[in-house]
C-alpha cells in the first residue's frame, strides 16, 4: 500500500536515501556514534531515511534493524526496493533467459568466476577463496556452490556478478562494455568484482521508486553516496552530497562534496544536505 503523505510544494526533503558502504559505514563496517546522532536526528525530524546498497536484503537486515529504519529498503544496486525482512517488493527487475545466456558468455569468455544474485543469496560454479572474500566483509550469505548455471536460466535473478579481483577488474569492465554495450547496467560496488542488471536498473531509478511508493517526488529527496554505483542517485535526487574519499567522477555528479575540515562521514554529509546544521 502507498503511504499517505502529501508532497510538499517547496521541494522540502521528506526522503534521504543513503548508500552503505565506505557512507553510512565506516570501513570496519560499524556506524559511528556520529552518524548514529545524525541519522537519529533526521528521522525525529520527520523524514524518511533509506539505504541503498549492492547487497542483497539479508546482508542489510541487521544495519537497517539497529539504525532503527523501518520499511523499503534499495538493494541489489537498485534492481530491488523491499523491507529486508520480508514483505512487499515496492520495485523489482530481473534477468530473463537469454539475458542470463548471454552474460554467462561473457564470463566464460573472459575466464572469471561468475555469480547469479538472488534476493535471498548467489549460486556460482567457482568458490575460489577470492570469490568467498567478497562476501566476509558485509555479511552477506556465501554463495551456493551448483554444477551449472546455465541451468538456471529461467530462474529470473536480479543480477549477475563477475568475480574479477583487482588484478582483473579493468579488462573485465572494458571486455563488458565492449560486447554489451548499453543493453545493460554495468556497475561495481568496489574493483574486485563487476556486476551486471537489467537495462535501466541503477539507485536513482529505484529512489523514484521508492519516493513514489512513499507519496514524495525526486524534488523531496536527498542522498548521499562515494561510490561510482552512487553516480545515478546524487544526479537524480533533488540535493545531493558526495563523500570527499569518492572518485572525481562521483564528486562531479553531486550538488556538494563534504570539504576539508569536516570530518569525511555520512553525519558531515547530513549536515550539508541541511544547509550547515541537522534538521530540529
Amino acid at each position: 500500500m502507498i503511504a499517505d503523505h502529501t508532497p510538499t510544494a517547496d521541494g522540502t526533503l521528506q526522503l534521504l536515501v543513503c548508500d552503505l558502504d565506505g557512507t553510512l559505514l565506516e570501513a570496519d563496517g560499524s556506524i559511528s556514534a556520529r552518524t548514529r546522532s545524525a541519522v537519529d536526528a533526521v528521522r525525529e525530524a520527520g523524514i524518511r531515511v533509506a539505504v541503498a546498497t549492492g547487497r542483497v536484503p539479508s546482508g542489510i537486515a541487521s544495519i537497517v534493524r539497529d539504525l532503527g529504519l523501518d520499511g523499503p529498503q534499495i538493494t541489489m544496486h537498485g534492481a530491488l526496493v523491499t523491507a529486508p525482512a520480508g514483505g512487499e517488493a515496492v520495485f523489482s527487475v530481473t534477468l530473463g533467459p537469454e539475458e542470463v545466456d548471454e552474460l554467462l558468455t561473457l564470463a566464460a569468455e573472459i575466464d572469471l568466476p561468475a555469480l547469479l544474485c538472488y534476493p535471498y543469496g548467489f549460486r556460482t560454479t567457482d568458490l575460489r577463496q577470492e570469490v568467498v572474500d567478497l562476501f566476509v566483509p558485509f555479511n552477506e550469505p556465501l554463495p551456493e556452490v551448483v554444477e551449472d548455471l546455465a541451468s538456471l536460466r529461467a530462474s529470473r535473478p536480479h543480477k549477475v556478478a563477475i568475480w574479477t579481483g583487482t588484478e582483473h577488474y579493468q579488462r573485465a569492465l572494458d571486455a563488458a562494455r565492449k560486447r554489451l554495450g548499453d543493453r545493460y547496467a554495468i556497475t561495481s560496488g568496489d574493483n574486485r568484482s563487476i556486476e551486471l542488471l537489467p537495462r535501466g536498473v541503477d539507485k536513482g531509478r529505484a529512489a523514484g521508486e521508492l519516493a513514489r511508493w512513499l507519496g514524495y517526488s525526486l524534488d523531496e529527496v536527498g542522498a548521499i553516496g562515494d561510490g561510482t554505483n552512487d553516480i545515478e542517485l546524487l544526479v537524480a535526487a533533488h540535493r545531493s552530497v558526495a563523500m570527499r574519499h569518492a572518485r572525481p567522477e562521483v564528486r562531479a555528479a553531486a550538488d556538494l562534496v563534504v570539504p576539508d575540515g569536516m570530518p569525511d562521514d555520512a553525519a558531515s554529509a547530513i549536515a550539508l544536505l541541511f544547509d550547515g546544521a541537522l534538521p530540529a
